[in-house]
């Protein structure tokens, strides 16, 4: 039996590791991870418009807004691992990375796309200015099972930062980002 558990932790390692390895932009050079990000930021926002048509008001209203394409994974450590992309009003991006971490009961995987609309200029220049970190209570969604994946309480206020999330399986999943990190990718700005 002790066999067993430790071929499953090995596998479950090794599953998180390839997972955390898929959350990367494609491309070798600075300016293709960059292309790479704004296709990925394009497409994201092309399917939030047609899922919730509102958000598009939300965004013009907003400061700014960030897109992100993020890989969730449990398998007793668990966590996500992403990368995206922060535009202001004037059209400045600031590339990022994302990751959390935490434990986890079971083995899972989900690619997930947030979309993070910020209400003002100083959250979103705090935001990419150094690592921001979500505080302890903030949740960003709950149990959705539509079937275009969109999140049920996609759209919730937290910290004047509303959050929008996108999955591709369209399965219930919970969206905590509580203990998320967010900071500038050093090589790709």
């Amino acid at each position: 039996m002790k066999f067993r558990s430790t071929m499953q932790l090995i596998a479950a390692v090794g599953i998180a590791a390839t997972l955390a390895a898929c959350a990367t932009p494609e491309g070798s050079t600075s300016l293709d991870k960059q292309n790479s990000t704004l296709s990925m930021r394009d497409t994201t926002l092309t399917r939030l418009y047609k899922e919730k048509p509102e958000a598009r008001a939300a965004i013009d209203a907003g400061a700014g807004y960030g897109v992100f394409s993020t890989i969730a994974m449990g398998a007793v450590v668990g966590g996500s691992n992403g990368y995206g992309v922060v535009e202001d009003k004037s059209g400045k991006r600031t590339y990022m990375r994302m990751a959390s971490g935490g434990l986890n009961l079971g083995v899972s995987a989900t690619e997930t796309k947030l979309v993070l609309v910020f209400k003002d200029k100083a959250t979103l220049d705090k935001f990419t200015s150094e690592t921001f970190e979500w505080g302890s209570s903030a949740s960003a969604g709950a149990k959705g099972e539509k079937s275009g994946g969109m999140n049920e309480e996609a759209g919730k206020m937290t910290r004047d930062i509303t959050v929008y999330q996108l999955t591709d399986t369209g399965f219930a999943l919970t969206a905590n980002l509580a203990g998320t990190k967010f900071w500038p990718e050093k090589g790709m700005n």
